[in-house]
């Protein structure tokens, strides 16, 4: 568990442009190039199947798309409260049952992304397949909320985990945070399972009618917290564990 003195400020450590390698997928920083392949995304009915209060009655255009951007990239580089990720996997590291559900001109060509004191060598066509980070950085109380949206036709393979448990060690790891929420809705069973059975942690609280659907509808959130304890102690390597069996 990190310790930290009264006086310090997590929000010191956020970067401004960060990513991450791994065998399984690749968490980029979000650039301009990306914002046709985000507005698909964001309009995508069956990825936003548990997120439909985040969408747009006409879908997402690039313009709107970049607009989140640039409001995205203000509270990383500015506010310092958010660490915003793009998910993108290279040719190989998509799994060989969906691979023929990506069209050609879906790949990107391979490309030197730069991020903070270095570079990100994405040395093979790609695609983007959502975006993951962390968002409300309290500096003073070292803790914040972590989201991911990721292409359904990516949904069961193992990318979602792995784009999460990226996202769970820079926090915890790097950041030293001490407290990180993942937000959900009652009908996302996937998820739901996934923080209890293998990030090994109960619901925390079922805030009621807090988010609305429109047409005066309303929606329960499922909120669940890790703490650095949990991390250290279970959840980091029981993830790692589920890595394992999965492309």
């Amino acid at each position: 568990m990190a310790v930290h003195t009264a006086r310090e400020n997590i929000k010191e450590r956020v970067p401004q442009r960060w990513g991450i390698e791994s065998a399984r997928v690749v968490l980029i920083p979000p650039d301009e190039y990306q914002d046709a392949a985000m507005a698909r995304l964001l309009s995508d009915l069956e990825t936003m199947k548990y997120l439909r209060f985040m969408t747009k009655p006409n879908g997402y255009t690039v313009e709107d798309a970049a607009e989140r951007r640039k409001y995205r990239d203000d509270c990383q580089i500015n506010s310092k409260d958010m660490v915003n990720f793009i998910i993108a996997l290279k040719k190989s590291q998509i799994p060989d049952s969906v691979i023929d559900k990506f069209q050609q001109n879906e790949y990107f060509a391979p490309r030197k992304i730069l991020i903070d004191g270095g570079l990100i060598d994405l040395d093979e066509p790609f695609v983007i397949v959502g975006c993951c980070g962390l968002s409300g950085i309290d500096g003073s109380n070292h803790s914040c909320e972590a989201g991911i949206i990721l292409d359904a036709r990516l949904w069961r393979s193992g990318a979602s985990t792995a784009s999460l448990y990226l996202t769970l060690e820079y926090g915890f790891d790097i950041l030293h945070l001490h407290r990180i929420v993942l937000l959900t809705i009652g009908a996302n069973l996937a998820m739901r399972g996934w923080m209890e059975n293998v990030v090994g942690v109960d619901v925390e609280s079922v805030r009621k009618d807090v988010i609305y659907m429109g047409d005066g509808a309303y929606i329960d959130s499922w909120d669940y917290a890790v703490f650095d304890h949990e991390w250290n102690d279970h959840s980091k390597q029981s993830i790692l564990e589920r890595m394992k069996y999965t492309k």
